[in-house]
């Protein structure tokens, strides 16, 4: 071959493989399909063509790869195996192993080796163990490192496994690792010698009353009286308070403090979280108490609780240009007519426009001049009363003025003596000549609006009355409420009334007069004008209020006094004002400056005593008339005042001179438009943009946003505002405005100077576009364009990157083996069930199952346990979700689902199925009998039955076949006996043989048929009648013994048959001589004897009663009335009744001659046998016992009438009686006992507080005082009577008696309803004790306690207080100095020898002398002088 020269080649496809494509930008889109080419040669040539002479090579490579695992690489003559890089070549030259492979040793792994990918591995422990740091040994794991291991208290390392202990006093829970308290107390190891309280994880034992614990923390000791008082020391283990008892150390807290479980220990009682604060809107806890805030637009009150509203409009208008309007927390600005609001809410514009003009065009009314008289009325104006300064003696002020003229007040004046004019209507009212007299606003009356309203009304001309409640005042403006210290609310509804604190107003004040206490702390409140412990003292002076908390602002010097309640003053005469600090007006002096002048003309008084001034000359004023007039008075003395509307006016004759912009002859009219200066002689420039002309010096006042001369530019780029003199704040290319300053931001920008961007989720003009970005996307606050976090893509990053990609624009591609999912977000693979691995590419190990491979299978019984589920693979013979249950019987096999097939009895094997048959079978599926003549387990033992006895294949005993008995059937029956066990009697005549198996008779010769009662035929005899007669025609021939001749009584051609009736003897040729009829002729003899049934000389006697048969001789055997047959004793049976002797009644449903006959009767019901008539059972009725009993009826055919009452249901059968609800009784006649209800009365009431029980229902009946279901609780404070519903009429919330109602006075008072305090020197309950004080000196009514005034002391205060004390029981130290005495109820220094000041400190007679003398003066005055 190798000389051939030439060579033809055909070329023949015969590879093909998959090589990735790649698509745009690198990515791996799909696989592309190739064809290889390859070289095959005609016969005679192999290899392929090289162009060599030599002989051709044979490619190994091209057969199954030559071997290879990996790569195939042929050579001349020869070939060798290549493995890809990170694994090498097996010694066998073909086989490639990982380099780092698991195959190897193990990986030198102590436990597993996980084989991750071809070239790296990962040793693994089993459970309860980790990987070493050398990463290939594995050490057993401390489970109480991580997390205690799960255990409440102490955890130990059992082998791996976490051990869970509890600390002494607690028992570890069902559940391993909690720990429970163990209450000791419960069980009788403490020992405790009287009781015991249980602990956390200890107990401490407790003693009764007068009893200590002892030292050993479980005896007690009696406590002796001298005992030392336990809170001396270490102030008896309490936090705060302690106080001593029998029972010993007992602690209490501050106020805002609660005693903690221990009983020792106080912690802070957070009021505003449990909400016993008095907090009306907002409040603050801090350790011990709390304090109350309020929201913007409110203050906090005088009593610390409540919120009252601010009056923004009070401080400048509240910034208000025209008019301000207060609202509850805040206020509303509003214009005057041809105006309208600012785009700042405060500010006033003036309308522009036609529309708007047009609008309020129409709103505008026609105005009437004003007339220049006013009518004088009849004012009955009342004079301020002084009821509340009765100890000032000065009485009751009664003033009447009646007029019987009528009077008109010219020149714009009115009042009742037209002195009065609009410059006198003060507080804001607002002139009214028309009516002649001042408008005033909310809150103010009078006829110049100097006067508040009354107390009680409040708003407009006080019309409206205050709904104030628990003796609150009411701002007389706006109504709003004043609560007294410790109320709240709108309307001071919340709160406790006078006497009365807690959360449920339920606790007694501690406080003189029954006064107000603050409704949570319990520390008395007093009444304005009263102060001290009890509130028992007035305010002194210059001091109201509640608690005289509050300071007068009265001018002292020219004011009486201050009202001690509401800080009124009370002016001396020739002062007025709210604080006494204006003298009279001119022309009024005297108290409350209500007296005229009555001086000359021009000659002013003194604003006191009204006494006539002697005057200066025009324009000057003072003792020596060298002074000026001040401002604003000119005249003679200056006693006359200015009206120049605020321009001077010439100080002797008053003539105004007007400033500049102002004109009038009282300057009280502005320069007209385009007027100004002096005498508006000026004329205005023309102002642009809006610009007004200051009529003072006629330059352009320009609005925001212009400037110039003539306010005609606008204001630069980056200026704005008034004079454009601000700068404007704008950021990031905002516009500013001019006018106002205000930026108007660019495109994604906000803020009031463009600085910040738009807040997160919206972009755009003004940030008015709301960002549809999802998923936690950054939207552009510009555009809105969504950026989107990793794992999310779409326009609004809405959607989640597709299966199989990941991470930013979802752009990398995921490496999830086995189903795993990977994180859109992370790349991370979440492995389905079953399988685990950075790509899902490792099954879970032996005994683990589930995500992540952490669930531990329960299998047992040596099941598998499927690694995705859990499910266990039980082995055959084993079902259930842990493999713990054996087959059920029947079943066998792989999941117990094969049938078994062993019968008759055989067990079948739960694994194998196979059948271990009971005794007496065999087969594969017990399916056979033994065989002939075995018995027992596996049928081998050998039957021992004889004469064909059948052996029981179970337990070997014989079954004789007829004819034969005995153990082995061995013993043959009896003559006359046969069949079965040879129980059947053989029914042959002449002789009665039968065959012992089949019981066919055996006849004697002579005889044949079946039981052998035919004789031989004529001719034959014998044994089976076989043998022939020889004897001569015409002879007879006996058919049993074959001789010629019929012996005596018989004939026939056999001698089978007896003599014809009447005739005997042989050949029966003789006559009987019988002549009775009932008489039987004897066929041999020819002896006559009776028939059957007959009996007697003659046979003329039938058998009697009960007897039947020849000579009657046998009795008869029918029962129930069966009639006998006398001739054979048959039983003729009556109806109802069949069987051979009667004895068997007709089956149920049967009746009649022998039962023939069916009845059709009720469920239940009998039927008479005889006659079929249905017998119906108790409660049944109808012929066919198909009705129940009528109502009122029971028992056999409803006979008797049931005695149920009240409703009592009859049972049908017996008659009992079930009885309505509240019934009992046999006969339901008697009523449920106390106690008792329901059906029966077999429920038991459970009504408390004496109450009845509705024996019907059960409901409880209350007594008067209590409520509930059970009647458990009783009235509420302020309720009683019947269902609580009736209110008590006591006073003061005193209780009452829940039955009665009668009033349950505290003690201090007494009266019907409580109604009445104890009166002077009375104390206690109902009053009935009198008071040990001193004189009148008035006492507590609760307490008796002498309520001292000040300057006396001791408990009946009859004690002056001693030197330099005075005060309320002598408690205040007096500050008189230099011998000054002391006034022991006030405290006020007398002061002595020139001394002056309030502690004599000032002055002195001693300053007159040298230094030496008034040493000598102190060395003597050490000796304080007797008061």
């Amino acid at each position: 071959m190798a000389s051939i020269g030439w060579y033809m080649v055909v070329l023949v496809g015969f590879g093909s493989q998959l090589s990735p494509s790649w698509g745009a930008n690198n990515r791996l889109g799909r696989y592309r399909y190739q064809r290889r080419n390859c070289f095959t040669c005609f016969y005679g040539y192999s290899g392929y063509n090289t162009g060599h002479t030599h002989g051709a090579d044979i490619d190994e490579c091209q057969v199954y790869n030559g071997g290879c695992q990996h790569r195939c690489v042929n050579t001349r003559g020869s070939y060798y195996c290549e493995c890809n890089p990170g694994t090498r070549l097996h010694t066998d030259g073909r086989t490639c192993i990982a380099v780092r492979s698991c195959a190897v040793s193990n990986g030198s792994c102590e436990q597993n080796c996980v084989q991750l990918s071809p070239a790296h591995y990962q040793c693994r422990c089993r459970p309860n163990y980790q990987l070493a740091e050398d990463g290939k040994h594995c050490i057993l794991r401390n489970p109480c490192a991580d997390r205690n291991g799960g255990c409440m208290h102490t955890c130990k390392n059992d082998g791996g496994r976490a051990q869970c202990n509890c600390l002494p006093g607690y028992i570890l829970a069902q559940d391993g690792k909690n720990c429970e308290d163990i209450d000791e107390c419960e069980t009788d190891n403490t020992a405790c010698a009287h009781g015991c309280h249980n602990t956390q994880g200890s107990f401490t034992c407790v003693c009764n009353p007068a009893y200590e614990l002892g030292a050993d923390g479980r005896k007690c000791y009696r406590i002796e009286m001298e005992i030392v008082n336990g809170c001396e020391t270490t102030n008896g283990g309490c936090s705060q308070k302690c106080q001593h008892s029998t029972l010993g150390p007992v602690c209490s807290c501050h106020h805002g403090y609660h005693l903690d479980d221990d009983l020792r220990t106080c912690v802070d009682l957070d009021e505003c979280e449990v909400g016993s604060s008095c907090c009306e809107q907002d409040c603050t806890n801090y350790p011990g108490g709390y304090e109350c805030y309020c929201r913007a637009g409110y203050h906090l009150n005088s009593d610390g609780c409540g919120c009252d509203d601010v009056d923004e409009c009070l401080v400048d208008n509240g910034g208000c240009d025209h008019t301000c309007q207060n609202t509850a927390g805040s206020f509303q600005c509003y214009c005057h007519l041809g105006y309208r609001l600012d785009e700042n809410r405060v500010s006033c514009i003036p309308l522009e426009g036609a529309v708007e003009a047009l609008e309020w065009s129409s709103r505008i009314a026609v105005e009437r001049p004003l007339p220049q008289i006013t009518l004088l009325g009849d004012y009955l104006q009342p004079l301020e009363r002084y009821d509340d300064y009765e100890e000032d003696n000065l009485g009751e002020l009664r003033a009447q003025s009646t007029l019987t003229q009528t009077f008109v007040c010219l020149n714009n004046t009115f009042g009742y003596d037209c002195s009065l004019t609009c410059d006198d209507c003060s507080n804001g009212g607002v002139c009214d000549m028309e009516e002649g007299h001042c408008d005033c606003p909310d809150g103010w009356t009078g006829v110049v609006c100097n006067q508040t309203c009354p107390e009680g009304t409040f708003g407009r001309n006080c019309s409206f009355s205050c709904k104030c409640k628990n003796g609150a005042t009411c701002d007389p403006v706006n109504g709003h409420c004043r609560c007294p210290p410790g109320i709240s609310g709108d309307m001071c509804q919340d709160g406790c009334p006078k006497g009365l604190y807690g959360r449920l107003c339920n606790k007694k004040c501690n406080c003189a007069n029954n006064g107000r206490c603050h409704r949570t702390y319990g520390a008395c409140l007093c009444d304005p004008g009263l102060y001290g412990r009890f509130c028992h003292l007035t305010c002194p002076k210059w001091a109201f209020g509640p608690g005289c908390s509050e300071e007068c602002q009265c001018v002292q010097q020219n004011t009486l006094e201050c009202h001690r309640n509401h800080g009124l003053c009370v002016c001396k005469p020739g002062y007025q004002g709210k604080n006494c600090q204006e003298e009279c007006n001119r022309g009024y002096y005297g108290l409350a400056c209500k007296r005229t002048c009555q001086c000359p003309s021009g000659v002013p008084c003194d604003h006191v005593t009204g006494e006539c001034l002697s005057q200066c000359p025009p324009g000057f004023h003072g003792d020596n008339c060298d002074l000026d007039c001040p401002e604003g008075y000119y005249g003679a003395g200056c006693n006359q005042s200015c009206h120049c509307s605020g321009s001077p006016c010439d100080n002797m004759t008053g003539q105004c001179h007007c400033l500049a912009g102002m004109k009038g002859q009282h300057c009280e009219t502005e320069c007209e438009e385009g007027r100004w200066g002096v005498g508006c002689s000026g004329s205005c420039p023309h102002c642009q943009n809006r610009g007004v002309c200051d009529k003072h010096n006629g330059v352009c006042f320009c609005q925001p946003g212009y400037m110039g001369t003539l306010c005609q530019s606008a204001c630069p780029v980056g200026r704005f505002g008034l004079g454009c003199r601000l700068r404007c704040l704008c950021d990031n290319g905002g516009l500013c405005h001019p006018r106002t300053g205000n930026c108007a931001c660019p495109v994604g920008w906000t803020g009031p100077s463009c600085s910040r961007e738009c807040p997160e989720g919206s972009f755009g003009i003004g940030c008015r576009h709301m960002c549809q970005c999802a998923n936690e996307a950054a939207c552009e606050h510009v555009s809105g364009a969504c950026t989107c976090l990793t794992g999310w893509t779409g326009t609004y990053c809405e959607k989640s990157c597709p299966d199989g990609f990941h991470g930013l624009e979802c752009q990398q591609q995921c490496q999830c083996s086995n189903g795993g999912r990977c994180d859109h977000l992370t790349g991370a693979c979440h492995c389905p069930d079953g399988w685990v691995g950075p790509q899902c590419n490792i099954t879970c190990q032996a005994g683990w199952f589930g995500r992540g491979c952490e669930h531990t299978c329960e299998c047992r019984n040596n099941a598998t346990c499927d690694p995705v589920s859990g499910q266990c693979q039980c082995t055959p013979g084993w079902i259930g979700p842990s493999c713990e249950k054996e087959c059920v019987e029947g079943f066998y096999g792989q999941d117990c689902q094969h049938h078994c097939l062993c019968h008759n009895g055989g067990v079948c094997d739960q694994f194998s199925g196979r059948c271990s048959c009971s005794n007496g079978w065999t087969g594969a599926a017990c399916e056979l009998e033994c065989a002939h003549g075995w018995f027992g387990a596996d049928c081998a033992q050998p039957c021992e039955c004889l004469n064909g006895g059948v052996c029981d294949h179970r337990i070997g005993e014989c079954s004789c076949g007829p004819g034969w008995v005995g153990q082995h059937c061995q013993t043959a029956c009896e003559a006359g006996l046969f069949g079965p066990g040879c129980e059947e009697r053989c029914r042959c005549n002449h002789g009665d043989m039968c065959d012992q198996v089949s019981g066919v008779c055996v006849c004697p010769p002579g005889w044949r048929g079946p039981k052998c009662d035919r004789a031989c035929l004529p001719g034959s005899y014998g044994n089976d009648c076989l043998s022939d007669c020889n004897c001569p025609h015409g002879t007879s021939c006996n058919h049993v013994s074959g001789k010629c001749g019929c012996p005596p009584g018989f004939t026939g051609n056999g001698c089978e048959q007896t003599c014809q009736p009447g005739t005997y003897g042989l050949n029966c040729n003789q006559v009987c001589q019988c002549s009775g009829t009932n008489q039987l002729c004897h066929p041999v003899t020819g002896f006559c004897f009776c028939a059957p049934g007959y009996h007697g000389n003659n046979c003329d006697q039938e058998c009697d009663m009960g007897w039947y048969g020849p000579n009657c001789e046998r009795p008869c055997q029918c029962l129930n009335a069966g009639v006998c047959q006398t001739t054979t004793g048959t039983c003729q049976c009556p109806s109802g009744y069949i069987g051979a002797d009667c004895n068997t009644t007709c089956p149920s449903g049967r009746y009649g001659q022998d039962c023939a006959r069916v009845a059709l009767c009720g469920e239940g019901a009998r039927s008479d046998p005889e006659m079929g008539r249905c017998v119906c059972k108790a409660g049944q009725r109808g012929e066919d016992c198909r009705q129940d009993c009528a109502q009122g009826w029971y028992g056999e055919d409803c006979g008797q009438h049931c005695n149920c009452s009240n409703g009592g249901v009859c049972e049908l059968v017996s008659g009992g009686c079930t009885c309505g609800l509240g019934w009992t009784g046999p006969s339901c006649d008697t009523e449920c006992p106390s106690g008792s209800y329901g059906a029966n009365c077999k429920l038991q009431c459970d009504c408390h507080n004496n109450g009845t029980c509705d024996r019907v229902t059960g409901e409880c009946q209350c007594d008067p005082g209590y409520y509930g279901h059970l009647c458990e609780h009783a009235c509420p404070a302020g309720f009683h009577g019947h269902r609580c519903q009736r209110q008590c009429k006591c006073r003061g919330l005193a209780p009452c008696d829940p039955s009665t109602g009668h009033c349950l006075c505290p003690t201090g008072y007494h009266g019907y309803h409580c109604e009445k305090e104890c009166e002077q020197r009375h104390f206690g309950v109902g009053c009935n004790q009198s008071c040990d004080c001193e004189g009148d000196t008035p006492c507590d009514p609760m307490t008796g306690h002498c309520l001292c005034p000040t300057g006396k002391m001791g408990t009946r205060c009859d004690t002056n207080c001693p030197v330099n004390q005075y005060g309320p029981d002598c408690s205040e130290s007096c500050e008189c100095r230099n011998g000054a005495r002391c006034d022991p109820r006030n405290g006020r220094c007398t002061c002595l020898q020139g001394w002056i000041g309030p502690t004599c400190q000032e002055g002195g007679s001693s300053r007159l002398h040298s230094s030496p003398n008034r040493n000598h003066e102190n060395k003597h005055s050490h000796t304080p002088v007797p008061v």
